[in-house]
C-alpha cells in the first residue's frame, strides 16, 4: 500500500478532528511528524508540522470528506501547508506607547494625591 500526503497542519486539534472523521468513514490513514507529547503541545514548545496520509486509491474520497467537513477553502490546497483557522493564543499582546504613558500618568497622579493628603499640616 502506498500512502500519499493530502493535508498538512501544525494544529494538533485539527489532527485529532481529522483522525476522528477518518475512523468514522473507515479511511486507512497515517499521521507523520507527531512525535511530541501532549504536554509539549499544550505548552507551545513545538511547531512540528503533521502530515495526514491516506492510501493512494482513497485519496479523492478522503479529500471530498475533508472538504465536506470544512477543512478546505477555495484559496488553499490540501498539498500545501495549511494555516490554522484558530487564533494563536500565544501571540504577544499589542500595548501601544500611549497606554504606557497613561499608566505612568495614573501612578504619578495617585502619588501626588497621597503626598498632599499626608503632608498637609493640621
Amino acid at each position: 500500500m502506498k500512502y500519499v500526503t493530502i493535508y498538512r497542519t501544525t494544529d494538533i486539534t485539527e489532527v485529532s478532528g481529522i483522525k476522528e472523521i477518518f475512523v468514522k468513514e473507515s479511511i486507512n490513514f497515517k499521521i507523520l511528524d507527531t512525535g511530541t507529547s501532549s504536554e509539549e503541545n499544550d505548552a507551545g514548545l513545538t511547531a512540528t508540522e503533521s502530515k495526514i496520509q491516506v492510501e493512494e486509491q482513497q485519496k479523492e474520497k478522503a479529500k471530498r470528506i475533508l472538504t465536506r467537513h470544512g477543512y478546505s477553502g477555495n484559496d488553499q490546497y490540501f498539498e500545501t501547508t495549511h494555516r490554522s483557522r484558530l487564533p494563536d493564543s500565544r501571540e504577544k499582546p499589542m500595548i501601544g506607547k500611549w497606554m504606557i504613558f497613561l499608566l505612568v500618568g495614573l501612578v504619578v497622579l495617585i502619588a501626588i494625591i497621597l503626598f498632599t493628603w499626608f503632608m498637609i499640616p493640621k
